[in-house]
């Protein structure tokens, strides 16, 4: 999932190396790193829109539009992944509830 960024534009090749390290973030589930490093980049891009070079560098703030997107779909994925988990944790528990209930029941009754 690279990108080509203009190598003479150090806000796109800064950009570029927040992008990795927003990746690396989100598949260690450290989603405050991730909303820091969206925050840089959103800055990033803000500057570089807002400079005189903006014509120049449109289809390079392209390419990073189209990676960002693509780090969108994998913190679906990452989200989803999560909210099984916490469903399989939650039936667990259920279960292990329910199973202390039942053996309550069955000790009170049988003393």
């Amino acid at each position: 999932m690279s990108v080509y960024v203009a190598k003479s534009n150090p806000a796109l090749m800064q950009i570029q190396q927040l992008l990795l390290q927003m990746q690396q973030a989100m598949v260690a589930g450290k989603w405050l790193q991730v909303q820091d490093y969206d925050r840089q980049i959103s800055a990033l891009v803000l500057q570089i829109k807002q400079g005189k070079d903006r014509q120049e560098l449109q289809h390079e703030l392209q390419l990073v539009k189209q990676r960002y997107q693509a780090l969108l779909q994998l913190a679906k994925r990452q989200q989803q992944m999560l909210e099984q988990k916490m469903q399989r944790f939650q039936d667990t528990k259920t279960a292990v509830v329910a199973y202390q209930l039942t053996t309550e029941a069955t000790l009170e009754h049988n003393s």
